[in-house]
C-alpha cells in the first residue's frame, strides 16, 4: 500500500504543480476556494448516494462544469497530500475510499443535469471513482487504463470549452 500511496502522492504533486502554474495567471480567489473546499472534502461523511444522483435544475455550461470539476479534483489532491503528510506516506484504504467517494460526489454535482460530452465523461469518471472507492485497495482500483482514457477525454472536452483540467 505504501507504493500506491507514493504513486498517488507523485500524481497529486504533478497535478497541483500544473494547477499552480495556471493559477499564477488567474485570480487567487480560485486557489483560495479550492483550498477551503479541501477541508470539508476530507471531513465529509460518505456521499455514495450523491455520487450516483443527478442534480436537478438548469444544466451548467461546459465552462462552469469543467471549472467546478477541476476545483473538486484540486480539493481531492490537497486532501490526499494533507493525509499523506499526517500519516507519514500511508493512506489507509478506508480513508482512500472515502476521499474517492467525496470526489465522485463533487464531480456528479458539477455535471448537474447537463447532457453534453463533458458532462457524460465526468459522470463516467464519477462512476469509476465510486467503484474504486468500494474496492479493498481503492487507490490501485482507481488507477486503471480506462480511468486514464476517460480523464484525457474529459480534459479534451474541457479544453474545447476553454478550461484546462488535470484528470
Amino acid at each position: 500500500m505504501k507504493v500506491a500511496s507514493a504513486v498517488l502522492l507523485g500524481v497529486s504533486m504533478m497535478g497541483l504543480a500544473a494547477c499552480g502554474e495556471e493559477e499564477k495567471s488567474s485570480s487567487t480567489a480560485t486557489g483560495a476556494g479550492a483550498t477551503s473546499a479541501a477541508a470539508p472534502a476530507a471531513e465529509a461523511t460518505s456521499a455514495a448516494p450523491a455520487a450516483t444522483a443527478v442534480a436537478a435544475g438548469p444544466a451548467p455550461s461546459d465552462k462552469d462544469l469543467c471549472t467546478a470539476a477541476e476545483k473538486a479534483n484540486v480539493a481531492f489532491k490537497k486532501s490526499a497530500m494533507d493525509l499523506i503528510q499526517k500519516t507519514g506516506g500511508e493512506i489507509p484504504p478506508a480513508q482512500a475510499g472515502k476521499m474517492l467517494t467525496d470526489l465522485a460526489a463533487g464531480l456528479t454535482e458539477a455535471a448537474g443535469s447537463s447532457t453534453t460530452k463533458a458532462a457524460a465523461t465526468v459522470k463516467v469518471i464519477a462512476t469509476q471513482m465510486t467503484t474504486a472507492a468500494g474496492a479493498a485497495d481503492p487507490i490501485t482500483a482507481g488507477d486503471t487504463p480506462e480511468a486514464t482514457k476517460t480523464g484525457k477525454e474529459f480534459n479534451a472536452a474541457c479544453k474545447a470549452a476553454g478550461v484546462t483540467t488535470h484528470f
